[in-house]
């Protein structure tokens, strides 16, 4: 075997191999390219192509998926064009034989088997950076290889059996085999290989600490850090200690700030819950714009408001730009004495940068409330009944009585919780269910039917029947929007809530939710090329690249939202559409 750059490749079928060199492979040449393009970008040529040399040039006998792959990769500017490709070269007289039965001979190799096969070379003595330089891959593919094939032979062996994903595979290489084979157990049999993260202790969310903290100085405090290799969620052994570490950064910059002149300079965790937009701040006084600016502001804002398919991005830009430096005329600046009388709250942005709200006024402590026991006033005479405290007080003892015996009768509890979200009695009745996710209130709304009208509906049904049931209930109390403006795959419980759903019906109805077109024409036209070249290659986005933006939106309609593409704030674990971690096995094999 040698390496031969890739500008020295031609396909077998190319008009000029010599006789008796030829692509035995006539139908399916260009099918699962972008899938294949995409393996080869992230793992390298997993196996060599077979080559005839002819005059300098060497012709493709098998392996021209692959060859077509790297040309594509190299058009789009992802690998240079004279990179060394692994060979192993034949001579004509043999070359339609060989073509042949590595087609029909060669049994698709699983991908566990590859990274199995790469492992033992690492067992065997041979270094990264030699396994690396044999098949002609950079050292930070070999180490995510070497990884895969690194897991336990239990995980090894779902993943043959087909339980598991190749992403699944990827979590569970920041483990030990005994914390793999111990979550293995439980997420196989479960059936909840979403969940593999938070089994193992990995699902924290450390990112913006570990950034702002820094892997050295963790390290340096007793810490460790187990790289993500396969994205950027980093584990640590002690989220505890990094937390410690982070506050006394954020403590340093609050005491820093104070010798500023605040009146007061707090980190949003010492505040309460939603300080950092309930609470006021001081405000500049506004002016009036002279006839001229405000004459231009009125302009800017009414061309920005049209449907002009025609600006280029650079044109909008620039009436935004100025239209906010026409709205910071309008502003009277603080004086000086504004920081006497406000404050700043610290806090840690998702990015791992220290965010400063100023200019925060801090309401007034509220009065400390006494506890008061109210006395249980003296029986009535008989007659007249017992007292109002007297029936609060034995409905409380009656409450709490029912509380601890509910468990024992698992289909009446759920029979009562979906009663207390499904009736008109919510917040009057018996029981007490708040369900304050998006449009959840709405629904509650509409609901006429009694707590007791409810529940006799609800014992009479079947078990299946109620968990479906309790499945819509559920979904009124979802709501994946976020106070910090955090996309849902940027939080884990809210990957966990999502990987739990049956992936097809997630997907398809996320396709439903999901409004394409306007998604499109609220993006920049730079970041519409980056999705087309993402789900149709490097090459149609630079074929695309000089039209206009309303006509790049039409195209991306009509030739990307069609695919499934999802925008990567949405994906859920179980998505397989275009730009999905998901590793195609016979890709890997190619």
């Amino acid at each position: 075997m040698k390496n031969v750059a890739l500008n020295d490749l031609r396909a077998g079928h190319h008009s000029d191999a010599p006789a008796g060199v030829v692509n035995v492979r006539c139908t399916g040449r260009d099918a699962g390219l972008d899938t294949l393009a995409a393996s080869i970008d992230s793992l390298g040529v997993l196996q060599p192509l077979v080559v005839v040399e002819s005059g300098g040039v060497f012709f493709v006998v098998d392996g021209n998926r692959r060859l077509a792959a790297l040309e594509a990769l190299a058009a789009a500017g992802r690998i240079p064009r004279k990179a060394h490709v692994p060979v192993i070269e034949h001579d004509v007289g043999t070359a339609r034989e060989a073509g042949l039965a590595a087609n029909i001979n060669q049994a698709p190799m699983h991908e566990a088997d590859q990274m199995v096969a790469f492992a033992e070379l690492r067992e065997a003595g041979l270094m990264e950076k030699d396994i690396a330089a044999r098949f002609g891959q950079p050292v930070a593919n070999v180490r995510k290889l070497l990884a895969l094939g690194g897991v336990s032979p239990a995980v090894l062996d779902a993943w043959r059996g087909g339980k598991l994903r190749i992403d699944d595979i990827k979590n569970f290489t920041m483990a030990s085999h005994a914390d793999q084979d111990r979550v293995l157990k439980k997420v196989v049999k479960g059936g909840s290989t979403w969940s593999i993260r938070r089994e193992l202790g990995l699902d924290a969310d450390v990112g913006h600490l570990l950034s702002y903290v820094g892997a050295k100085a963790f390290k340096a405090a007793g810490g460790v850090v187990v790289e993500d290799l396969f994205g950027n969620r980093d584990a640590v052994s002690d989220p505890a200690l990094l937390k410690r570490l982070a506050n006394e950064r954020l403590e340093a910059e609050c005491a820093r700030r104070r010798k500023e002149g605040w009146a007061w300079v707090e980190t949003s965790d010492n505040l309460a819950p939603g300080a950092r937009w309930s609470w006021p701040r001081l405000k500049a006084e506004q002016r009036a714009l002279t006839p001229a600016d405000q004459a231009r502001y009125d302009e800017l804002q009414a061309w920005l408001d049209s449907d002009d398919d025609g600006a280029t991005d650079d044109e909008i830009r620039n009436a935004h730009a100025e239209v906010a430096a026409l709205e910071k005329l309008m502003l009277v600046p603080l004086g000086a004495d504004a920081p006497a009388r406000s404050g700043c709250i610290v806090s840690l942005g998702r990015d791992g940068k220290v965010e400063v709200l100023q200019f925060v006024v801090r309401p007034d402590d509220a009065p400390e409330k006494k506890e008061t026991v109210e006395p249980i006033a003296a029986a009535e005479p008989e007659e007249k009944g017992l007292s109002d405290a007297l029936v609060h007080r034995l409905s409380e003892q009656a409450t709490r009585a029912v509380q601890v015996a509910l468990p024992s009768s698992p289909k009446a509890g759920l029979a009562i919780l979906l009663a207390g979200a499904l009736c008109n009695q919510r917040g009057t009745g018996p029981m007490h269910v708040s369900l304050q996710g998006l449009n959840g209130i709405a629904v509650a709304s509409k609901q006429d039917l009694s707590f007791d009208a409810v529940l006799s509906r609800l014992l009479d049904a079947s078990v299946d029947d109620l968990l479906i049931a309790a499945a819509k209930v559920a979904a009124r109390g979802v709501s994946l929007c976020c106070l910090d403006k955090s996309a849902p795959s940027s939080r884990p419980a809210a990957m966990a809530l999502m990987g739990a759903i049956d992936p097809a019906a997630l997907t398809t109805a996320l396709e439903d939710a999901f409004d394409g077109e306007a998604f499109l024409k609220a993006i920049p036209k730079d970041a519409i090329l980056s999705i087309v070249g993402e789900v149709l290659g490097g090459a149609e986005a630079r074929r695309v690249k000089d039209k206009k933006k309303g006509e790049l939106v039409a195209f991306a309609v009509a030739s990307v939202l069609p695919t499934g593409w999802l925008p990567a704030e949405i994906r859920h674990p179980g998505y397989t559409g275009p730009g999905s971690d998901t590793a195609d096995a016979q890709a890997l094999a190619a």
